[in-house]
């Protein structure tokens, strides 16, 4: 599915990066969980087709080889976004590991674009690295709209009783992406794909 994947232009390999391709993979840095890389273009009605599943992955290196060579979220087309899960856990408040949880959003206007590939790759580092210290981490989604980007971390459980491990995620992103000044809401998922209206009332704010 690489071929769906909207790649940096001239992009070649450097020695490191053939390197890589050849390593053998007990030589490469486990991480702690395998992620998959998604990548969703709206062409059609159907959200199913829009969705293309690109690569796993469950090394440091390989990791890198994959960012490395796709676009910055900043240059995507609108209606498009990139998303990061747990393998085997699909971009969508459906699944079975979603359902019940919710999302930390961070949403930059269009006039906010400069910070958000940056966010961006401080997120995954942090998700990849397990610096959350938390199993409740699902993945995150960088997607991008007419009206600017929303970035989101995923968790499974939004119930209310969760609320001291929900807002430790919050308060260890904004430490991730070294401010204090973006503001943060928590979302229900399933409150926010069945809401009436454009507004869901967030759980948290941070």
């Amino acid at each position: 599915m690489l071929d769906e994947l909207p790649k940096v232009e001239n992009k070649e390999l450097n020695e490191t990066e053939k390197a890589i391709v050849i390593m053998p993979k007990d030589s490469k840095h486990l991480l702690a969980n395998q992620w998959t890389f998604w990548f969703y273009e709206q062409k059609s009605k159907l959200w199913e087709e829009n969705l293309h599943e690109i690569a796993s992955f469950d090394t440091v290196e390989d990791f890198w080889f994959l960012f490395n060579h796709t676009k910055c979220p900043s240059k995507l087309s609108s209606q498009s976004h990139y998303s990061y899960f747990k393998y085997g856990i699909k971009p969508n408040w459906d699944d079975v590991n979603n359902i019940a949880g919710g999302r930390w959003l961070l949403d930059f206007p269009q006039q906010q674009f400069h910070p958000v590939d940056e966010y961006w790759r401080k997120i995954l580092m942090s998700m990849i690295d397990e610096v959350y210290e938390s199993s409740e981490i699902n993945g995150a989604i960088i997607s991008v709209q007419n009206k600017g980007i929303k970035l989101s971390v995923w968790t499974k459980n939004a119930s209310k009783d969760n609320k001291n491990n929900i807002m430790a995620i919050g308060k260890k992103i904004k430490y991730v992406l070294g401010t204090e000044d973006i503001k943060m809401v928590y979302e229900s998922l399933t409150r926010t794909e069945n809401k009436q209206g454009s507004y869901t009332k967030p759980m948290f704010n941070l």
